[in-house]
């Protein structure tokens, strides 16, 4: 048997467990694919069989990746906060500015919302609920699984966000699943990250990416002055500013800057958005210097 399509649907130790039709096969890659780059869950390989071991022999090109978490070809982002640990929203807007840059369509998941308190889940919410969906969800109470399926039917979507915000616990609750989980660290009140590798899980009709807990991630391949048309509740004012190109950073009569004053954009959500742009910056020089 030769020249099978599969995809990638688990990495674990440089042994890849690659799903081809209703079989599913733990395959090796040749040496120059493991020395020209990695090798991601999601990725669409072709898998020939040498002295009864299934090989990777090629990666066919992808739709786009993500490298925190690592992963390909994927339709959608669903980017789970909780009440506890806090939501890290700056981690939040990052992942939602790589997901633009990929042609990735990020989903908010807010998890465990049986445990906030009332108007708490709008006041996290209601910045990003003008430019993209947000869906309340509780994995103790299988909540909102309706409305999840929606944006997960037909599609390879991965989990994506801070640790113990109970993405795992979200699939043991979709699949009746036992998977790990350790919740919260006492001391600090931080997310303890159980797991330690991607998979895909069939769910809701759709492939579900399980990912590892992460806590810093910086946009990829963004000029920093590219970074404003990644924001789409800036779209609506930018066209007003003074300066064509305005970054809305240090420019004069920036229309970003006055509906943020006037409480029409978000003040938290710009004051994330120079950090990253501060980032950006600081990155551009350093590979320039």
């Amino acid at each position: 048997m030769r020249g099978v399509d599969g995809t990638v649907t688990s990495v674990v130790a440089g042994r890849y467990t690659v799903k081809c039709g209703n079989k599913a096969y733990v395959a090796y890659a040749r040496g120059k694919l493991r020395r020209d780059g990695d090798i991601y869950v999601g990725d669409k390989v072709a898998v020939i069989f040498e002295r009864g071991e299934a090989v990777i022999d090629a990666v066919k090109p992808r739709r786009n990746s993500l490298v925190r978490p690592y992963v390909a070809n994927v339709d959608a982002a669903l980017i789970v906060i909780a009440k506890e640990p806090e939501p890290d929203m700056l981690l939040v807007d990052k992942i939602i500015v790589n997901c633009y840059a990929e042609g990735i369509k990020p989903v908010i998941l807010y998890n465990k919302c049986e445990l906030a308190e009332e108007g708490e889940i709008d006041r996290v919410l209601e910045p990003y609920r003008a430019f993209m969906d947000c869906v309340e969800v509780s994995a103790e109470e299988k909540r909102g699984f309706e409305k999840l399926k929606e944006f997960v039917e037909g599609k390879t979507v991965c989990l994506a966000g801070q640790s113990a915000v109970g993405k795992t616990s979200l699939l043991n609750a979709l699949l009746d699943l036992n998977l790990k989980t350790d919740g919260l660290s006492r001391k600090v009140k931080r997310g303890k990250n159980t797991t330690r590798h991607v998979e895909i899980y069939e769910a809701l009709g759709g492939d579900i990416m399980d990912t590892c807990g992460f806590s810093m991630l910086t946009p990829v391949n963004l000029k920093p002055e590219e970074l404003t048309y990644y924001y789409e509740d800036f779209i609506g004012y930018q066209d007003e500013c003074r300066y064509r190109g305005c970054t809305h950073t240090e420019e004069p009569d920036c229309a970003v800057k006055r509906a943020v004053a006037e409480g029409a954009l978000d003040k938290g959500r710009y004051m994330r958005y120079l950090e990253i742009y501060g980032e950006l910056k600081e990155n551009r020089r350093k590979l320039y210097e």
